[in-house]
C-alpha cells in the first residue's frame, strides 16, 4: 500500500510540474503587427472601443486603461518588435491631440481568436494580478 501511494504522490509531482506551453498563445509578427495596426486605426478613426470595429478571423480586443478620455490620435509609427519568445511586444510612437502629446509606448500582441493587445502597463498589472486602485472619494 505504501508503495502504491508513494508512486501516486510522484505520479502527480511530475504531472502538476509540466506546464502547457503559453508559446502557442504567441501570434506570429505577421498577424500581431495587423492587429495592433486596426486598433489604432480604429483609433485615429474615432471608433476604438474594447473590441476593435470590423475585424474578425482574428477578432482583436484592446486594452489601454492609460489613454485619456476623448484624446485623439492623430498619427501613429509603429517602430519595431521586441525581440524575444515571449508575447509580441511592438514600440509605437503616438502622436495625439486634446491635449497634444508625443508618446513612444508599447503594445503586447497575445492570443489567437480573439487577439488581445494591451498597452505595456495594463499586460504587467494583469500577468501581476494588479489592478489600477480607485480613487479616494
Amino acid at each position: 500500500m505504501r508503495r502504491l501511494t508513494a508512486v501516486t504522490v510522484l505520479f502527480l509531482a511530475v504531472g502538476c510540474a509540466e506546464r502547457a506551453d503559453q508559446s502557442r498563445y504567441y501570434p506570429p509578427e505577421d498577424k500581431a503587427r495587423p492587429a495592433l495596426e486596426a486598433g489604432l486605426v480604429a483609433w485615429q478613426q474615432g471608433s476604438l472601443t474594447n473590441e476593435v470595429s470590423g475585424t474578425k478571423d482574428p477578432v482583436v480586443m484592446w486594452v489601454d486603461t492609460h489613454r485619456t478620455p476623448g484624446q485623439v490620435l492623430k498619427a501613429f509609427e509603429v517602430l519595431g518588435l521586441a525581440p524575444g519568445d515571449g508575447p509580441r511586444v511592438f514600440t509605437v510612437r503616438l502622436v495625439l491631440d486634446s491635449p497634444a502629446a508625443e508618446v513612444k509606448t508599447r503594445y503586447v500582441v497575445v492570443g489567437l481568436d480573439p487577439m488581445w493587445v494591451f498597452r505595456q502597463e495594463d499586460y504587467d498589472m494583469l500577468i501581476h494580478w494588479d489592478h489600477p486602485m480607485p480613487k479616494a472619494p
